[in-house]
């Protein structure tokens, strides 16, 4: 099984959130398992790959303590339910707590778990909704594109603006490429949105499903690269160094709760939720 080059094509995707990229590793563990290829050094190279996006971690945790292709399609097919369950739970979470005519939420850059919990509760009834560009990639117009293909009014601000949707907001709500019990992984803006939204006196929720849960030790693993600068600044006069990061870690202090698959779970209780069965596989990669 020749496995680098897609391995690499994992590596260089820029564009995809932590599921959809989950997917494509799944199938590539499940290959090597299924044709008997060694999955420790594929694992290894995955997690290289993307070294910041739980559900690499975790889908290599299925493959080597899961009990072969039997544990990886259990695991896919918790992710096939989970995106359901989250909404389910963040739907009613959003009707019951946020008593207005119309609903006025704040999120930033892309994430399918949130895109797909805004479409849900735009179909129950009326929300608008706040974004950014999502600056240097702008996956932030990917979603005002989705959500007004959804009918879903969308006010777009650039990124340094964003905290001013605050402003008679209702709620925030973000993805996470990880969770631990102590803080969670997004794209580089959302520390200061939610440190906003703390002095505006607006809950900010994470939505983020268990495949995205890793326990303290784990997460001292995740890594968040330097991307290219060229991105922001092609060609800067001398003396200045650009730095080009797509994620930063937020501490949970500044969250309200996180909306998952099990349930709506304060800050405290991540400790318990988070993973440790395989944690010494992973920490040997």
């Amino acid at each position: 099984m020749d496995w680098t080059g897609r391995v690499a094509a994992i590596a260089a995707n820029r564009e995809s959130g932590a599921s959809e990229l989950s997917a494509e590793v799944v199938a590539l563990l499940r290959e090597a398992v299924e044709t008997a290829t060694p999955v420790e050094p594929v694992a290894r190279a995955l997690v290289r790959a993307q070294p910041s996006m739980a559900p690499v971690w975790n889908a290599v945790r299925a493959a080597l303590t899961g009990g072969g292709p039997s544990g990886l399609e259990r695991y896919a097919q918790h992710m096939g339910r989970a995106n359901t369950a989250l909404i389910r739970y963040g739907s009613a979470l959003l009707a019951a707590d946020i008593p207005a005519e119309r609903l006025e939420l704040v999120t930033l850059s892309f994430s399918g778990t949130v895109a797909a919990l805004l479409e849900e509760l735009g179909a129950r009834q009326p929300i608008a909704v706040s974004c950014a560009d999502g600056l240097p990639a702008l996956e932030g117009r990917r979603l005002a594109v989705r959500l007004s293909a959804a009918g879903l009014p969308i006010t777009f601000y650039s990124d340094a603006a964003l905290a001013q949707a605050l402003e008679g907001a209702d709620a925030v709500l973000v993805g996470a490429d990880a969770v631990t019990p102590d803080w969670f992984l997004n794209k580089s803006g959302t520390r200061m949105l939610a440190a906003a939204a703390a002095q505006h006196g607006v809950p900010v929720y994470v939505c983020a499903t268990r495949d995205k849960f890793l326990s303290t030790a784990v997460g001292t693993r995740l890594t968040v690269r330097d991307e290219s600068p060229d991105e922001i600044w092609p060609s800067p006069p001398p003396l200045v160094t650009v730095r080009n990061r797509y994620f930063e870690r937020t501490p949970l202090d500044l969250v309200s709760a996180v909306i998952s698959d099990s349930g709506v779970l304060g800050a405290a209780l991540m400790a318990d939720a988070c993973p440790t069965q395989g944690d010494d596989a992973l920490l040997r990669l």
